[in-house]
């Protein structure tokens, strides 16, 4: 991925740059023949979501809400700082299994354990002071990440040990990174919260028409830890997959209570691809991978110089994007619901989670703080 010094964004629609792209890129893919999208596999997902009336399906439906949490909310303004910890935190899946090994948990449960823990202890989390001010040790105290590794005898000084670094140290500087580096970003745009700068989104967007494109625009244009975008041979790629789950989650959390939450154009975002959506796609057939990616995936690589998950999660956008069309075509709905993009998202990532799947090895990247 690119550095946050040196952006790239679409010179237009955010959404449309991100299909278009991603289009522009599995072209590319399907050419080469290192990934291709099975018509005969989105066929039997279709089946799959179908099958005993939606069975599975609807366990997941609508599920997608951050704060579906034991928690008690004094005002909307932690809840809105709840949220977009959510979304501003949806990353570090590259660091799953040093996680489960040190932590018990994945990234998501890292991420939702330490944001909980900053409730209920009250902290002032989502104010700029608070981020701005956070030590490399409050990292690892609130999402209980350790910082150092095993003891070792110091060459030539018998008797003397000293700690080694531990390799989820790194994942710590990563967190304390994204605080600092938002805290920064809204304060330099005037706002002392990511609640004041949510409702300074979703008060100046109230007359839009497509307001989730106006809103994603604004997110990724101010915060700049959402700018998820890479060249890939050349070519520019827009994912942006953690500001599409913040509109949406925005979305899902409050228009229910607060009619001005109620974000038109949020059934266009697209799917939030990280690394769980190409792996269930790919076990499903929906995906057809090459050898060489196979054996990448397999083995473990970081694959931030090869730039092959970009190449992966802009395949699964248009996997998906034709999984919903062909619903379409087939008039197939849930509860007399068209079935969207960000719906397969939560069907699939939840799968993800099951038994039946969660031991599938996914795609690696240590080093991005986009998922």
């Amino acid at each position: 991925m690119i550095s946050l010094e040196d952006p790239i964004l679409p010179k237009d629609d955010y959404i449309e740059a991100i299909r278009r792209s991603c289009k522009e890129l599995y072209n590319e893919t399907e050419k080469d023949g290192s990934i291709e999208i099975n018509d005969e596999g989105i066929n039997r997902f279709i089946e799959m979501i179908k099958n005993n009336n939606f069975e599975s399906f609807k366990k997941y439906y609508d599920t997608n809400n951050p704060l579906k949490v034991p928690l008690k909310f004094d005002t909307l303004e932690e809840e809105l700082n709840f949220v977009a910890l959510n979304a501003l935190l949806a990353f570090g899946s590259g660091w799953r299994d040093e996680l489960h090994d040190a932590c018990k948990r994945g990234a998501a449960n890292t991420i939702k354990f330490g944001i909980i823990s900053m409730h209920i202890s009250k902290m002032n989390y989502g104010t700029i002071n608070h981020m701005a001010n956070l030590t490399i040790s409050d990292i690892s105290s609130i999402f209980q990440i350790p910082l150092l590794g095993e003891e070792e005898t110091k060459e030539n000084m018998p008797g003397v040990t000293v700690s080694t670094k531990h390799c989820l140290r790194e994942f710590a500087e990563k967190l304390q990174y994204v605080f600092h580096k938002t805290a920064l970003d809204l304060k330099k745009g005037g706002y002392k919260s990511l609640a004041q700068f949510i409702m300074h989104l979703i008060n100046s967007t109230k007359n839009e028409v497509n307001r989730a494109e106006v809103i994603l625009k604004g997110i990724i244009n101010v915060l700049t830890v959402f700018q998820d975008s890479a060249i890939v041979n050349g070519k520019e790629v827009f994912i942006f997959k953690k500001a599409q789950l913040f509109v949406y989650s925005l979305h899902k959390a409050f228009h229910k209570k607060y009619p001005l939450f109620n974000i038109k154009g949020v059934e266009n975002l697209t799917i939030f691809a990280d690394n769980v959506i190409p792996t269930l796609l790919n076990h499903l057939g929906v995906l057809k991978l090459s050898p060489l990616i196979l054996k990448s995936i397999e083995q473990k690589e970081n694959m931030s110089k090869t730039n092959m998950d970009v190449k992966l999660r802009a395949a699964s956008i248009i996997a998906c994007e034709r999984i919903v069309n062909k619903l379409k075509e087939q008039n197939i709905k849930y509860m007399d619901n068209e079935i969207l993009e960000t719906d397969i998202d939560t069907y699939i990532w939840n799968l993800g989670k099951e038994d039946n799947y969660r031991g599938l090895t996914r795609i690696i990247n240590k080093d991005t703080i986009y998922y």
